[in-house]
This record gives structure tokens, sequence and C-alpha cells, in this order.
């Protein structure tokens, strides 16, 4: 059965930038849980509201993650987690969870998240005008990941290349799927070395787990590699962006973020919620179904919107109202199987990035002749933000 047509057929949530998406989501959330949307020029589902985006993230038997993710990151990234189910899902969950766990990502805070903080910090001393997306949360998200799997730090901006190029495939398919094989041919004889000369970097751990005496083929390595690049653009360096943005124009969280860890924890919990980095996260329907008054049938695309379901006023208080204080309840890295692996890595980037550059920079402000916005309907962030970092740099802790 086709969908009806769009409610919003002005509205394309892949193409347009849409800095009032969250005024359009709470008029779309007005007429029901479910509604017809364009996307990437096609009709979709959109379902809204926190009950039925949380519903829906564990309803695999209607809505399916790995038949969504199939058709998109398994053809250019090759066998990631959302793309599994089943023993093979279990398996692979299980050796990179070894990895990611809070314990071992509090304890590379110092030794690699702060380091290349610091390095990235002394670089915008002395300058009056600094894009903080070019000069630090993009350079400074991929930076952290090529430490951890032991990449040398020189080879980034290929890297950066190589994620940018899988991440546009909606738009450059044959260059996502080069991207795919180049970024294979260049970890094929990392992958061999760690696993004949292990050390002590992610890469080596990753390909010494095992779950039942059984580990990840070196294609499922290569396959977390091309995943964990390109989710730096998606989450970390987004919202850091986004977070930078909230503190530097919210003088009340800015004096909150200089008071303590416990404080900047609280802060990126709330970013998470009020400005999520994916705003949407696609599903397949497999079996019909109906939400609210709608019917969805198999074979039908569906988004869940998370933007639109960490701003429900049924769920939280004047949404629309930064508060570090309402806690973790935000669903900005999935609920359920397909929970987000890198969670805690992501939050200690965000927390380190924000501790950083507020010590560093005190005076830091930004330029009000070259104003910021938070854009997109799918991967949301400022483009660009540009501050004059103040006339003092701090070096001491």
């Amino acid at each position: 059965m086709p969908l009806p047509p769009p409610l919003l057929p002005d509205v394309d949530f892949a193409l347009h930038d849409l800095p009032d998406l969250h005024e359009v989501l709470a008029g779309l959330r007005e007429q029901g849980p479910a509604v017809p949307v364009l996307f990437a020029t096609r009709p979709l589902w959109m379902i809204l509201g926190y009950d039925a985006v949380k519903h829906a993230m564990t309803d695999e038997e209607h809505l399916s993650t790995t038949e969504a993710y199939k058709r998109s990151l398994g053809l250019t990234m090759g066998p990631v987690m959302a793309t599994l189910s089943g023993k093979a899902h279990r398996k692979n969950r299980g050796v990179i969870s070894a990895v990611f766990f809070p314990k071992p990502m509090r304890a590379l805070v110092e030794p690699v998240f702060r380091v290349e903080a610091e390095k990235l910090a002394d670089g915008l001393a002395g300058r009056n005008e600094v894009d903080l997306v070019r000069d630090f949360t993009r350079r400074f998200t991929f930076n952290v990941i090529t430490r951890l799997l032991g990449l040398p730090v020189t080879d980034v901006d290929r890297l950066m290349l190589w994620a940018d190029q899988i991440m546009a495939q909606g738009w450059d398919f044959e260059a996502a799927l080069r991207a795919k094989e180049e970024m294979g041919s260049y970890l094929e004889p990392v992958v061999r070395e760690r696993r004949e000369r292990p050390g002590d970097d992610f890469l080596s751990l990753l390909v010494q787990a095992e779950i039942d005496g059984e580990g990840l083929s070196d294609e499922e390595v290569y396959a977390f590699c091309r995943n964990l690049f390109p989710a730096g653009i998606d989450t970390s360096t987004n919202s850091l962006g986004s977070l930078l943005h909230v503190v530097l124009h919210q003088p009340a969280i800015r004096e909150l973020a200089r008071e303590g860890d416990p404080q900047r924890e609280a802060i990126v919990q709330e970013l998470l919620r009020y400005e999520p980095p994916l705003a949407l996260v696609p599903r397949r329907c497999v079996k019909d179904v109906e939400i609210g008054a709608r019917k969805l049938s198999a074979g039908d695309n569906v988004m869940l919107s998370i933007a639109s379901a960490n701003n429900d006023p049924k769920e939280f208080d004047e949404p629309r109202r930064f508060d570090p204080s309402r806690g973790d309840r935000h669903l900005a890295f999935g609920h359920g199987e397909h929970f987000c692996i890198g969670s805690h890595m992501a939050r200690r980037v965000l927390e380190t990035g924000l501790e950083v550059l507020l010590r560093r920079f005190p005076e830091m402000a930004p330029l009000p002749d070259r104003p910021a916005r938070i854009v997109h309907g799918t991967l949301r962030g400022p483009r660009e933000l540009w501050v004059d970092p103040g006339r003092i740099a701090r070096s001491e802790s």
C-alpha cells in the first residue's frame, strides 16, 4: 500500500538545513505518533513522541534495525553491528563492548583524550578568529579515534576523507564504495601485524578478543573501523559543536561547566537530550503494524525521530529549556539491544573537550558578526562556530 502524501511536502528531512527543526517536529507531533514525511525526495514514515520512539527501538518484530541498515551501512561499511542479528550480533557486541566499557574509557581520558585536546588548544592560542568546528571539534574527535586504534596521527587527513565519502553515500554512492575498499586495503597490513604482534591499542584488543572461542574476522574488524570514524562525525563532532554553542551562549551554563566533572557530565547528558547529533535513525517495517491511527505495511521505510522524542513535552517539562538537572532519560544513544556501544567514549570526548577549552580560554566568546546555527534534520550540529579565543590561553591544570 503506498504511503499517504507527506504532511510537509516542502520539507525534506535529508536535504534541508532545518534550523527550525524543533518547531517543525512540534507541529508534526500534534498529528499523531506516526506521520508521512519526505526524506531524500521519497516518502517514508516518521515516528514521533518519546513513548512511541522508545517502544519502536525495541520492536524488532515489526521495525527491523538490521533490514534498515543492510540497505545503507551494510553496503558501504560491511558487517557492522547495526546490520547483524542473532548470534553474529551477540558475538560482535560482546567482543567490542569489552573495549568500550566505562572504566577503560575513563582510564584513557588523561593519556589520550586530554593530550589531544591540549595539543589542539595550543594551535588556537594567539588567534583572534577561530572556527571551533574546523580547528578543534572535528580534528579532536578524529585524533582521539586514530590514537585509540594505534594508527599514525599523520594519517588523519586520509581517514577523514574516507569517513566523509562513506557518510555521503546518499549523494555519491560510487565514491562511498571506493572509500570502503581503500580503507580496507589500508587496514589490511595493520590488522595482520596486530594479530602477529599485538600492542595495547584498541585494534590489538579487538583482533585478540574472543567470545566462546570465536573472535572477529578481518572484514569485521575493517567494518568496525569504517563505522567508528564516520560515527565520530555523527556523534562526537556534531555534539561537541552543539555543546560549545550552548555553553558559550548561556553564561549560567558556562559557569556551571567550570565547577567540576559532575557538572560537566550533567551538561553533556542534557546536551544529548536537547540537541541529539543523530536526529533520525532508520528502521524497516518487516511486518504490518499499527502506530496510533496509522497502518504501516511490510516494506515501508521508517525513521525514528530521536530529536522529537527527546523534546516531547509529555516526557520533559519545557523541553526547549536547557536544564542539566534532568538526568539521562534521553534516547540519543538508542534503547534496547542496539544501544550505542560507543556512548561512553562519546561522553568522555565531550566532557574533556569542554573542560580543556574553558580552562585554556576563559575569555572565549562567539563572534557576533558570524553567528552560528545548529542545522540539519538528520546529522545535526553547527557547520561552523566562530569565536574569539580571548587574550589569555592558560596551560596550567
